[in-house]
């Protein structure tokens, strides 16, 4: 669970939410997904994520920036947290390396057995076409609210398979007006805990290169395989 929420991603202003005609918006908003994945090729964007633990009452906020790329054998990413726990995920081929440059060490995961449940939750909202939504998903449309001074409509998204429940048990996604991306996402990882991803500065389709997406490690890092 920690690589999930360590991966997957300031002020949260929200406004009460206006309740939509259900089938007729969520059909809209679907359709508007399939026609926008399409078109999806990579993102960057700056985030912040706060980790709710409910049973010590404590909440952890980071910021980071991300940059993605969907490929044909997978995603390709990096993700840059700043602040006092400085680390750098980086996911390729099925492997994620946690690089923390304060000890020098690496923490490598070998996510392969995940395949499309990862690609789905590091790209949720972003690629994801309004079809697989309603394959892999129950939806709830909750109604249309305000994010950050943008309208967005709010997704209630239960994971169908055990595969996807074990990574999470609910998700609620706050799309842009035209469905292109996610605004917010609170990850419910159990009945009380959880991660809110804040994103700003969204750009889709950037030109990513080897250098953006690539984690260089320094010389004498220590390489470490927790799951093992």
């Amino acid at each position: 669970m920690k690589l999930i929420t360590s991966v997957a991603f300031g002020a949260l202003l929200l406004s009460s939410a206006a309740n939509l005609p259900a089938a007729d918006s969520l059909n809209a908003v679907l359709a508007r997904m399939d026609k926008n994945a399409a078109a999806f090729q990579g993102m960057s964007a700056t985030l912040t994520q706060v980790n709710h633990t409910e049973v010590i009452n404590e909440n952890e906020t980071l910021n980071a920036t991300v940059r993605m790329k969907r490929t044909k054998a997978g995603i390709v990413g990096r993700v840059d947290f700043s602040g006092a726990n400085a680390r750098t995920i980086s996911i390729r081929d099925r492997q994620v390396q946690i690089f923390y440059p304060k000890g020098n060490v690496v923490e490598l995961y070998d996510v392969g057995k995940f395949g499309e449940q990862l690609d789905q939750f590091l790209l949720l909202g972003f690629s994801t076409s309004g079809k697989q939504l309603q394959r892999d998903y129950k939806i709830r449309l909750v109604g249309s609210e305000t994010v950050a001074g943008h309208l967005a409509t709010h997704l209630e998204l239960t994971p169908k398979s055990k595969e996807a429940q074990n990574i999470f048990k609910k998700a609620d996604v706050w799309l842009s007006e035209d469905a292109t991306h996610p605004l917010k996402e609170k990850i419910h990882k159990n009945e009380q805990d959880y991660t809110l991803i804040t994103y700003a500065d969204v750009k889709l389709n950037p030109a990513l290169s080897d250098k953006d997406l690539d984690l260089v490690l320094p010389p004498g890092v220590k390489k470490i395989t927790p799951a093992k």
